[in-house]
């Protein structure tokens, strides 16, 4: 689980390093790029730690990685629509925070796991298919 959150926010400083870097040296691209890194990585925070937890904690602390995951990609999330906002704080920012993090780190979840090959398949309530043919006849 550390192990995870360590490389995760350490993304997230590169990324905030690298735009104040663009921002110093007047690179508009490099800020732009930057600032895309830390809304992509604020967002897919629970997403991109559960990823780089390891299997074994994901196994032990699934639900932990979610919730710490969560409430620190609604905090840097929160963080940098202050920032858009000419830092000023706005009654909405939080809860655009939480459904961007929700929505983004579920849609990278899914891809993650693609990537990492974890998906399990999905078995239907209606039970096996040969428990459908038995009772159809």
């Amino acid at each position: 689980m550390i192990r995870g959150f360590v490389v995760t926010f350490g993304l997230f400083a590169a990324s905030f390093a690298l735009h104040v870097l663009g921002g110093a040296t007047d690179q508009a691209w490099l800020f732009i790029i930057a600032v895309a890194l830390i809304f992509t990585t604020a967002t897919g925070f629970p997403a991109i730690m559960h990823a780089f937890a390891g299997r074994r904690a994901r196994a032990r602390n699934g639900r932990a990685l979610w919730i710490v995951g969560g409430v620190t990609g609604v905090v840097l999330t929160s963080s940098a629509l202050w920032a858009v906002n000419d830092r000023t704080f706005a009654f909405w920012q939080p809860p655009l925070a939480l459904v961007c993090v929700a929505v983004v780190s579920a849609a990278l979840w899914v891809v993650i796991r693609q990537k990492l090959g974890t998906h399990t398949p999905r078995v239907s309530s209606g039970g096996s298919k040969g428990a459908s043919a038995a009772s159809a006849r």
